[in-house]
């Protein structure tokens, strides 16, 4: 299999987020969300590539999966509120600007894969001579919300590390 470099420069940015954040729990809690539905997409990736029109609806449903890990964090949070991790994380749970901006993200990603999926599959039954979307704008674009997640973690990072030293110079 093999995995794009911006695959790998996303893994270091939430790997390097999740040990600068470790002590805001609503952090730790976003970024083990975030490497959860990425094992999830990097453990399915080499079927996905085999399946040439179906690769856009896996995409889709990995953003959708990411979606769903975001909304749901609180919900689960509270079913497993016996666990001490997640009973801090339910009880100092909020939502940031960084946590609406990857939801937008992956809102993005959604629309892009599904006018992908869309073109391609008008594209192989010959409706379309050229899937033009597919080819110079879908996989750009994908680069690019790749980029900005990473960016929107590590500055999500940055600004918890920042809260987390001034309660630590307070005290």
């Amino acid at each position: 299999m093999m995995l794009n470099p911006f695959d790998y420069f996303a893994l270091v940015c939430y790997l390097f987020a999740l040990i600068f954040s470790w002590k805001d729990i609503n952090a730790r809690y976003l970024i083990l969300c975030i490497l959860a539905s990425s094992a999830v997409a990097l453990s399915t990736l080499e079927w996905a590539f085999s399946k040439p029109i179906g690769f856009y609806v896996w995409s889709m449903s990995m953003s959708l999966l990411f979606l769903l890990f975001v909304f749901l964090r609180r919900y689960v949070a509270y079913k497993l509120y016996r666990i001490k991790f997640f009973a801090e994380a339910y009880e100092k749970h909020t939502y940031t600007v960084q946590e609406a901006t990857l939801i937008a993200i992956s809102l993005v990603c959604v629309v892009n894969n599904f006018v992908a999926f869309v073109e391609v599959y008008f594209y192989w039954i010959d409706w379309l001579d050229n899937a033009y979307y597919k080819l110079y704008v879908r996989d750009n674009l994908q680069k690019l919300m790749i980029i900005l997640t990473s960016l929107v973690s590590l500055s999500f990072t940055i600004k918890s590390w920042k809260l987390s030293t001034a309660k630590f110079s307070k005290q």
